[in-house]
């Protein structure tokens, strides 16, 4: 089964072969062998087309003025790697026998597909006066939709987005289908699904006729990305496997695979370079029906994903999402998005920004121009937003699948079916350009269309945590909490063998953020990003020093108020660090230290930061922890770590540091 169902799909069942019931003049019986050889040809499935038209090309030499020949010929390519060819077949049939049943439909839908709008909707308007029966495919039967498709193009190519579209070229792009696009948060790395041969012996699935799913990879450089890569098992299989979601530490990829007969999706991790045998996600998500796509939150709380299960659902595939059950270490139950989301139409390919707010997917409904369109909606106090189409040239007349973001917002990647490919699906790059300067013309929206949401603001937070002992990469836990309320904002790990770590978090917020391990002692960092804050990005490499005596660290999530040893209710986060940090360690005795910069008399900064040390140590031994295991003095400004000569350096100069006796 395939697990990105595109529109050739339906159209080859549906366009193939009424044409010959409805034809009007006699076919030479040596043409009439050949369409049926040409005919038996397009069922073996997508990779035969190319055999197909060259037998319609011998056919349209013996035949080219016969309607029917020329239907036959556009369908083919309707249905093949480049249907955006099928326009002028279409019309010299129409030139022929202008009244071939469905012709106007079919050379309405080949307008549509070249984004000739206008006349597009002429042939859909003629289909709809010469129509007087319901026809018995339901495609014919859809021109008032395919008609307000080309309405919504027009408006949107009208008052085009802010962006440029590029072929991401040979490198990537094949022939065959490509598709699934996953980029890291920090843009460096591309994985994505195609259906080219590995080799000369590589096998055709029978049920679709197409070469199997793998997953390919490419790296970003300064010359550009590199050719693309097959990877290697476990993450790719005999059998079908599609690169559908990514965490963002770019560790962690989600997959498709068919499995029992139905398509289930997978998780699999890398340490180092190796990636991990993927695994089922459990049955909340999981079930007989056909789950296809998936995206994580920024926090790994919830994952959204795409299924057509018969219960509980708007119309075709619907996006769901489901909340991590800690307790059960598992998927909840899952929770469809709703009608404002989820429209009667398919939805398709999911990716959540790391605002955790902003959900971008594609859709067949809503203000589609035709096939699948790009949307985004976003969540606002626990209700989701009118999606808002990305419009022109983002979004094409056919299909657009698969959009996902770069951290800072500035890039985009997604698949697309467009006249200038390689043929079916190529994956495209779009660069989001910055907003125009007040003053500049600017084209008006449709009166339709819904209010420009504010673009989605996020941070990258990446580096390396090293052991101070062994100057090498090592893995460690990593906490991100909220400073005003302490809360657990997200929970990952850094790469055991490199010590990599990366997440994008939401602006507009305070973080502490903790690094961990057995052995080693707390490091703490504190992340302030302004709101509205987007294309930032913050490298921070840690060296982590072994819980033995002599080792320091600083801790900077200890707040007072100026001039004063009070603490502020920021500061909870990190005494419960400290609390944990000697709860576990048992045996553990710190010597609490209060440094000022500068400013001011000695005479008073030396005991405000012993009095500071000890409204940390008293807190603690508040929290049960016995006071015989701390201890607390003042330095005052003696002992900076850096020079008093700006207002960056003080901040550095006042801090607290803990160190092990």
């Amino acid at each position: 089964m395939r697990p990105f169902p595109l529109p050739k799909a339906a159209l080859l069942v549906v366009l193939m072969g009424p044409a010959v019931a409805y034809a009007q003049a006699v076919i030479p019986k040596p043409v009439q062998e050949i369409l049926k050889r040409a005919e038996k040809t397009e069922m073996l499935g997508s990779n035969a087309f190319v055999h197909a038209e060259t037998l319609y090309e011998e056919a349209l030499k013996l035949a080219p003025d016969l309607a029917e020949v020329n239907m036959r010929m556009g369908l083919c390519q309707l249905n093949g790697p480049h249907r955006h060819k099928a326009l002028p077949y279409f019309e010299k049939a129409i030139e022929i026998d202008p009244a071939q049943p469905r012709l106007q439909f079919l050379l309405g839908y080949s307008f549509q597909l070249q984004a000739r709008w206008d006349e597009a909707i002429a042939a859909y308007q003629r289909h709809k006066a010469a129509s007087n029966f319901q026809d018995p495919e339901p495609l014919y039967n859809s021109a008032d939709r395919r008609i307000t498709e080309c309405r919504n193009g027009k408006a949107l190519m009208a008052a085009p987005s802010r962006a440029q579209v590029a072929n991401m070229g040979s490198i990537i792009n094949t022939p065959q289908a490509d598709y699934g696009a996953l980029v890291t948060a920090d843009g460096s790395t591309l994985y994505f699904t195609s259906r080219r041969p590995i080799n000369a012996e590589s096998k055709v699935n029978k049920v679709t006729g197409d070469f199997f799913e793998d997953v390919y990879i490419s790296h970003a450089s300064p010359n550009g990305w590199s050719e693309a890569a097959l990877m290697d098992r476990p993450v790719n299989s005999e059998g079908n496997d599609a690169s559908i979601g990514l965490f963002n530490d770019g560790r962690t990829m989600l997959i498709y695979r068919d499995h029992n007969g139905s398509g289930d999706l997978y998780e699999s991790t890398r340490t180092g370079g190796k990636w991990s045998e993927p695994t089922l996600l459990g049955p909340n998500v999981n079930t007989k029906a056909h789950e296809s796509s998936a995206w994580y939150s920024f926090d790994r709380q919830w994952l959204y994903f795409v299924s057509d299960r018969p219960e509980d659902k708007v119309g075709g595939q619907d996006i769901y999402r489901s909340r991590w059950d800690a307790a059960a270490q598992q998927w909840g139950v899952a929770e469809n998005l709703g009608p404002v989301v989820n429209s009667v139409h398919d939805e398709e390919g999911v990716f959540l920004h790391p605002d955790g707010q902003t959900l971008y997917f594609s859709s067949k409904g809503h203000t589609s121009m035709g096939g699948f369109d790009i949307f985004r909606t976003r969540l606002v106090d626990g209700r989701w937003s009118k999606p808002e189409n990305l419009g022109w040239p983002v979004n094409s007349p056919d299909d657009d699948l698969f959009f996902a973001l770069t951290a800072d917002g500035t890039e985009g990647f997604f698949s697309s079916y467009r006249m200038d490919g390689f043929g079916e699906d190529d994956i495209y790059r779009v660069s989001f350009l910055p907003e125009q300067p007040m003053g500049e013309a600017t084209a008006q929206a449709s009166p339709e269309a819904p209010p420009i949401m504010e673009e989605p603001a996020s941070v990258l937070v990446k580096g390396k945590v090293m052991s101070l002992r062994f100057l090498a990469g090592m893995e460690s836990d990593i906490e991100l909490l909220d400073l005003d309320d302490a809360s657990l904002v997200a929970r990952f790990k850094s790469d055991a063998v490199t010590g990599e770590y990366m997440v994008a978090v939401p602006a507009g917020r305070r973080y502490a953020m903790y690094i961990k391990a057995n052995g080693y002692l707390l490091h703490s960092e504190n992340i302030t990003i302004p709101a509205g804050e987007r294309g930032l990005e913050l490298d921070l490499d840690v060296q982590l020093g072994a819980l033995e005596a002599g080792s320091l660290a600083t801790m900077k999530n200890l707040f007072f108020a100026t001039g004063s040893a009070e603490l502020q209710p920021a500061s909870l986060a990190e005494l419960n660090q400290l609390k944990d940090l000697l709860t576990t360690h048992g045996s553990l005795r710190l010597e609490i230290s209060g440094h000022t910069d500068s400013d001011g008399d000695a005479a008073v900064n030396q005991p405000l930061s012993e009095a500071r040390a000890h409204a940390v140590r008293e807190h603690l031994v508040g929290q049960g922890i016995s006071a015989d295991r701390l201890s607390a003095v003042g330095f005052g400004d003696t002992k900076p770590v850096a020079a008093n000569n700006s207002e960056a350096n003080k901040a550095l100069n006042r801090r607290t540091e803990i160190t092990v006796l």
